[in-house]
């Protein structure tokens, strides 16, 4: 009997090569212009075009031809069906804004420097618009190259072979290992991206798309660097406390009062998608 590679293995595989491929190519473009000609953003417009071809080849288009169907079948770019699309959108702005929420309360749990600021710190020194651009297409590549990795190429394939839950779990496990603490990630946002990702990934599978997922992780990404950066001194304070030092006070209770009743949201429109979905199968 010839050996077959198991599913989460191809998965895996795939979504790991998409990530590295995207991710890396953006920090070779965006280190060349920051070193080469800083006054001029042009990372940004030969970075759109790389996303605009990898978006394509990924959906299913160009050579070969045999894989074009799973390719476009894995990386799910779906439109979303009128029914869903109000749900859809709703859910996806209660999760952004919970991860927001929880970024804030993660901030409060140790006094270990945001790897974000030391990003934002690092870039300062640059232009206004060089910044601004590299700030933008750092948060577009995030948002597009990672979803179409993580709740397209690993979860699609493995949601079909395992059921959602193990594949949601699966993912969300890989994703944080991905994460695990290094020059820009820091302790405390690995809860974030934990949870993040099985909130990501119920929105990818309850929607059939990555579309609603892509959109907010974008703008959850951009509006955490673009206040950093433009409140880089307060964004510093934050960060040198904790609440094992203040104790837990109101700066920390009415953000995760915050964060439960986003939950408690998400979850009754998470239920009115399940239940939009159940009707229509």
């Amino acid at each position: 009997m010839p050996f077959k590679i198991p599913i989460w293995i191809k998965a895996i595989f795939f979504g790991f090569i998409i990530l590295e491929f995207g991710t890396k190519l953006w920090s070779i473009i965006a280190l060349a212009n920051i070193k080469r000609s800083p006054n001029i953003p042009w990372s940004f417009p030969l970075m759109a075009i790389v996303l605009f071809l990898v978006w394509k080849y990924l959906d299913g288009k160009g050579i070969p031809k045999s894989t074009q169907k799973n390719r476009h079948l894995w990386m799910r770019a779906n439109a979303l069906a009128l029914k869903q699309r109000k749900w859809s959108w709703i859910s996806a702005i209660l999760l952004g804004a919970a991860i927001l929420v929880f970024i804030v309360l993660g901030a409060q749990l140790m006094d270990v420097p945001s790897g974000q600021i030391n990003q934002i710190e690092r870039i300062s020194v640059y232009p206004f618009w060089t910044i601004l651009s590299l700030i933008i297409m750092t948060s577009l590549v995030a948002g597009i190259i990672e979803e179409i990795s993580f709740r397209g190429y690993m979860q699609k394939p493995m949601e079909i072979r395992y059921g959602p839950k193990k594949a949601i779990l699966i993912v969300a496990l890989f994703f944080t290992l991905l994460h695990l603490p290094n020059a820009t990630i820091t302790p405390q946002l690995i809860p974030v991206f934990f949870v993040g990702s099985i909130g990501w990934g119920v929105l990818a599978y309850l929607t059939n798309s990555i579309i609603p997922g892509i959109v907010m992780h974008c703008i959850v990404d951009m509006i955490s660097y673009l206040w950093i950066w433009r409140n880089l001194e307060f964004a510093k304070s934050i960060y040198s406390e904790n609440i094992i030092k203040n104790g837990i006070d109101m700066p920390f209770m009415i953000p995760l009062f915050v964060l439960l009743t986003l939950l408690l949201v998400l979850m009754y429109s998470f239920r009115k998608l399940h239940g939009i979905n159940t009707q229509n199968s």
